[in-house]
């Protein structure tokens, strides 16, 4: 046999190529391996997608933890960086932050770098934190060799908190003009207006005054004149705005006082006069009758109707005060003639009157007598009262007075400042209860300077009220019914150190005042300023309102912005 030829018979070469046709055509219409020849088609690629997901798995846990620690550095570091206590250790913070959100990265991340960087318009306002982690991962290290390496950054501005002091704020919570400005008024003090009224204008102007506040807050709405007429900031519809002295109680001195202005030395004035013991007046009155002849008088008899009868009367005075000593006891002056005067008849038989009087005084013990008077002038004082602390029903002195250092508390009266006289007082708190109120009136002269905290704790002051208390002039009772009629009249020689606080009452402001070694506050229900008062400086030079007087505190504020 010779192989297939002999089993199957010889094969021709067009046989063959059939065969293999027929081959292929069983092979394509099989379907038995395909499944087994997509898979290993396909092997690749799925082993590397599942390598791939996996280290993309690790990547995203890496970035999401290191994203989130920087985010928390940066607004840890923002947060310090905005208050004055801990500006400079804002890195230690951000780094302890991003430390303690670290878990899974902990062994391979990098330290975090940690700077300041200017944002929008601010200087160096914003903190950046920026950090890595680099490790090999499975799939990837097999393809590429390297490790994988994940960088984050995240930055945090911040707003330092403002505080806002006011020299003038009205305290009541809903008054409509709780501060008013108007007529000529001058306020160019720039140390800011403040009122805790929610009016739809809580701050208005009624006139044509000059302002410059520097800055106006409000609980409510502010007048539309500020906005068109000064370059001041406008601050409406505020929430947050606090009475500075709400909590505060006003100390208290009960022992009874009273003062007297001290009044002139007596004066004894003598005078001297003369005086009789008795005047007798005798005045003697004869009628006579004339016609005329020409140009003389002659002598006639008359009986006619009009004819008078002579008189004589006498009066008798005693204790009569002579203007000079008389000549003699008795003294007569006369006779004396009137002139002619016609009574009767016509033409040429013309009647006249004439009057002839004799006066004879007489004079009983004329003599000298000398008077003495003691007067003491009512409104004219010596000298200057001196109080000393205590409790007084008023406070009204026509006089210079000087104030020992201490609380002076007015029970339901009025400390009265009046023109042409002085007050002075350091270390001074007056007090003001049961309606009690003040006034300045204009042309007197004030310098009162308020209590310090050594003095306050000498008058029996605890060291923690002291603090609070310093700096306090004129402190109103809470519980006082208020009063309408304080007025501020004052002028160049007025000179407040301190606060005034008028929790209840109105304060009417007419004047000017002025400050030598502490600012003023001028605190109350409600404040008018009007007529020509000028009030231009509220602190001495280089020294500012205490930020412990605020009437507005803002939050630091610090926001994540990348």
């Amino acid at each position: 046999m010779r192989g297939p030829e002999k089993a199957f018979g010889p094969l021709s070469e067009d046989c063959f190529m059939r065969a293999m046709c027929e081959f292929f055509k069983r092979l394509r219409a099989s379907s038995s391996g395909n499944a087994m020849v997509i898979v290993a088609a396909g092997m690749p690629a799925l082993i590397g997608g599942a390598g791939f997901a996996v280290d993309m798995s690790q990547w995203y846990m890496w970035k999401s933890e290191l994203q989130y620690a920087t985010d928390q550095a940066a607004i840890a570091g923002a947060y310090a960086r905005s208050s004055p206590e801990t500006e400079d250790s804002y890195q230690t913070r951000a780094e302890q932050e991003f430390a303690g959100n670290l878990s899974q990265t902990t062994a391979f991340a990098s330290d975090p770098a940690v700077r300041l960087e200017n944002w929008a318009t601010g200087t160096n306002n914003s903190v950046v934190v920026t950090a890595s982690a680099s490790k090999a991962l499975p799939f990837s290290s097999f393809l590429t060799g390297n490790a994988t390496t994940v960088r984050v950054s995240s930055q945090a501005a911040f707003e330092k908190g403002v505080t806002f002091t006011s020299c003038l704020i009205a305290v009541d919570d809903d008054a409509s003009g709780a501060v008013t400005i108007g007529g000529s008024a001058q306020f160019i003090a720039g140390c800011g207006i403040a009122a805790l009224s929610d009016a739809e204008e809580a701050i208005s102007v009624d006139g044509s005054p000059t302002i410059d506040a520097g800055w106006l807050i409000a609980a409510g709405g502010i007048d539309q004149w500020f906005k068109d007429n000064t370059t001041d900031t406008i601050m409406e519809n505020q929430t947050g705005l606090v009475d500075p002295f709400a909590e505060l109680t006003p100390p208290d001195n009960p022992t009874p006082r009273t003062g007297v202005c001290p009044k002139g030395k007596a004066t004894t004035t003598s005078t001297s006069s003369i005086v009789a013991d008795q005047v007798v007046t005798r005045t003697q009155s004869t009628y006579g009758y004339f016609r005329k002849n020409g140009n003389n008088w002659v002598a006639t008899s008359y009986t006619g109707p009009y004819k008078k009868t002579n008189s004589d009367t006498s009066t008798t005075e005693t204790n009569v005060t002579l203007p000079a000593t008389p000549a003699s006891n008795t003294v007569v002056n006369g006779p004396s003639n009137s002139g002619y005067s016609w009574v009767d008849g016509s033409g040429g038989n013309k009647v006249y009157e004439r009057v002839t009087t004799t006066i004879t005084i007489t004079y009983t013990n004329p003599h000298q007598v000398t008077t003495s008077t003691t007067t003491t002038p009512d409104e004219e004082v010596t000298g200057t009262l001196v109080l000393q602390p205590g409790t007084y029903s008023d406070m009204t002195f026509k006089c210079d007075v000087v104030y020992s250092s201490g609380f002076y508390v007015i029970d339901g009266g009025t400390l009265t400042i009046h023109a042409q006289y002085s007050q002075t007082g350091t270390g001074v708190m007056f007090v003001l209860k049961n309606g009690a109120g003040i006034v300045i009136n204009g042309g007197s002269s004030v310098n009162l300077t308020a209590m310090s905290v050594s003095q306050l704790e000498t008058a029996g002051v605890t060291h923690e009220q002291a603090v609070k208390l310093a700096g306090m002039l004129i402190f109103e009772d809470r519980n006082s019914p208020g009063n309408t009629g304080n007025k501020f009249n004052g002028n160049a020689n007025t000179v407040l150190n301190g606060t005034v606080y008028l929790p209840k009452s109105a304060l009417d402001i007419r004047g000017t005042a002025g400050v030598t070694s502490q600012c003023l506050m001028l605190v109350a229900s409600t404040i008018t300023i009007s007529g020509n008062a000028a009030m231009e400086s509220f602190c001495p030079p280089n020294q500012d309102a205490s930020e412990d007087d605020a009437v507005l505190k803002t939050n630091d504020r610090v926001r994540l912005v990348s």
